[in-house]
């Protein structure tokens, strides 16, 4: 069949999204001002107002999470990390009409008449463990052999957050109100990790390091009481361990933020958490306990595992994975032979990609979304 050719003039090379953003942001900062027509916009530039905007949009969200998870509390509703069954059953409901659509959803080829299950082709926690699983085992695998190829040395650390992000404080073993807390929902204080995490990335201690010899893991994981934590495995050279461990302990000198440098095994130590965010991919028959752990991260939107921009993006992997391996797409990524082009209009859909001139990816538009035929 010949190929189609795409109209280039409609595309837009990947690495110019950020020159055209950062222009767009410019022109946004200086050519506002004459569109002004309301006091507001007058007395606020627009970057300001929105972020105006959104502080008091926090401040609401704060003040009904502290009311809704204490009256739950006082009412004993709470089960585990901070949620109730109604809130359970409401995810797992959501999760059932999710898995639904996926078995009753089919990509139809209108030329060769084939139908692919959706659900054989999606990558989730929830809906796909296994696949899921496997894929963050290889991008653990992945990112250690780089790190070990370059001779890098792990450090396992964990940070935590001061007492206003805890709704409730254990005393003789039971959650009790916590009288410090400030109302943030778990997602937000999963941002207030991040940002405590960037803390600690741009001091010396890390920015002296080399952008390629600097990679990590990290994993969020609920307290009892639902407030996140996060572990990170961090790969740095073994001369600027003692300089990390010292930035790690003046900017996070509380009880229970803690960190580790004599790992025996590294990606045990890691994976040892995943496993513990990953529940279903041990068992079909999750425990009950389990299964409020699943609806933690499902109800507060909060990712399980991340890591550095080490390897190539997921979305390249996902698309190239049959033909590349996650370490040979990496470095072809970092040896700027990847060329990815998307419609100016829609820059999440990936139209075509290049390994030097040669053509190795196309958009299909055979293809179209439709319920199974079988399907009543």
């Amino acid at each position: 069949m010949q190929e189609k050719k795409t109209d280039k003039s409609n595309l837009r090379y990947e690495d110019d999204r950020f020159r055209e953003d950062a222009t767009s942001k410019h022109a946004l900062r200086g050519g506002f001002t004459s569109s002004l027509t309301t006091y507001k916009e007058v007395v606020y530039n627009f970057a300001e107002y929105q972020k105006d905007y959104a502080q008091i949009q926090s401040n609401i969200n704060r003040i009904a999470f502290k009311r809704q998870i204490w009256n739950n509390h006082s009412e004993k509703k709470i089960i585990y990390y901070g949620l109730t069954k109604k809130q359970l059953d409401v995810n797992e409901t959501k999760l059932m009409l999710q898995r639904r659509f996926l078995n009753l959803s089919v990509l139809y080829d209108k030329q060769t008449s084939n139908m692919i299950p959706l659900r054989d082709l999606i990558i989730s926690a929830n809906h796909s463990p296994h696949r899921y699983y496997s894929e963050v085992q290889n991008r653990v695998n992945t990112l250690t052999g780089e790190a070990e190829r370059k001779g890098l040395v792990p450090i396992f650390m964990t940070i935590t957050l001061p007492s206003e992000y805890h709704p409730f404080m254990l005393r003789n073993k039971k959650l009790v109100i916590n009288p410090k807390f400030d109302g943030t929902p778990p997602r937000e204080a999963v941002k207030a990790l991040t940002k405590r995490f960037a803390r600690l990335r741009n001091d010396r201690a890390l920015r002296d390091i080399e952008k390629d010899n600097r990679m990590y893991f990290r994993v969020n994981e609920p307290h009892q009481s639902g407030t996140p934590h996060t572990h990170i495995l961090y790969y740095v050279p073994k001369d600027s361990i003692k300089r990390v461990i010292s930035a790690f302990r003046r900017l996070f000198p509380q009880k229970g933020n803690d960190i580790q440098s004599n790992l025996r095994n590294a990606v045990a130590y890691v994976m040892k958490y995943i496993n513990k965010t990953l529940p279903k991919s041990k068992s079909d028959k999750l425990s009950k306990k389990d299964r409020y752990l699943n609806a933690w991260y499902s109800h507060h939107r909060v990712t399980r595992f991340s890591s550095s921009r080490t390897l190539a993006p997921l979305y390249l992997y996902r698309l190239l994975h049959h033909r590349y391996s996650l370490r040979a797409l990496t470095k072809l990524r970092k040896d700027g032979r990847l060329r990815v082009f998307s419609p100016v209009d829609d820059l999440n859909k990936i139209v075509e990609i290049f390994e030097g001139e040669e053509l190795i990816y196309m958009k299909n538009d055979n293809y179209t979304l439709e319920k199974h035929r079988g399907a009543a």
